[in-house]
């Protein structure tokens, strides 16, 4: 399963180091919790790419909404019940099924690449879109 989300905040914010050491223990304590199990992930400006594998699809709907709810508030420190003049998320949690196999190796080097771009260890590839069927 492929997890996408943009963060609607400017700049580097998830890339801050305190944030990038949250959001590492917030991905880890939560994917317990859920028994989600994380194959990959890459932290990027505005938005994280995840490979995992969950259970069930309500263990991984509690586990998005949960990681991603908690890094909106312990970053913004926003209150929960509170409403926000901001919206720290841009778009909902985007997510598709992932096969074994060819399907789950090219999604696991296209988030490999998104880290390498991220460090700057390579130069950043604009993706061809495919267009929907």
């Amino acid at each position: 399963m492929k997890e996408q989300t943009r963060c609607s905040v400017v700049g580097q914010v998830l890339r801050l180091k305190k944030n990038k050491t949250l959001i590492s223990q917030l991905l880890s304590e939560t994917a317990e919790k859920f028994q989600v199990k994380v194959y990959n992930n890459s932290l990027n400006s505005n938005h994280i790419h995840l490979l995992v594998k969950a259970r069930t699809q309500k263990s991984l709907h509690d586990f998005l909404r949960v990681l991603t709810g908690q890094i909106a508030q312990r970053i913004t420190g926003a209150v929960r019940g509170k409403k926000n003049k901001v919206s720290f998320w841009l778009r909902p949690a985007w997510k598709r099924i992932v096969h074994w196999g060819r399907d789950f190796f090219n999604l696991h080097r296209y988030i490999y690449q998104n880290q390498l771009e991220t460090l700057g260890l390579i130069p950043y590839q604009p993706r061809k879109r495919k267009p929907p069927p």
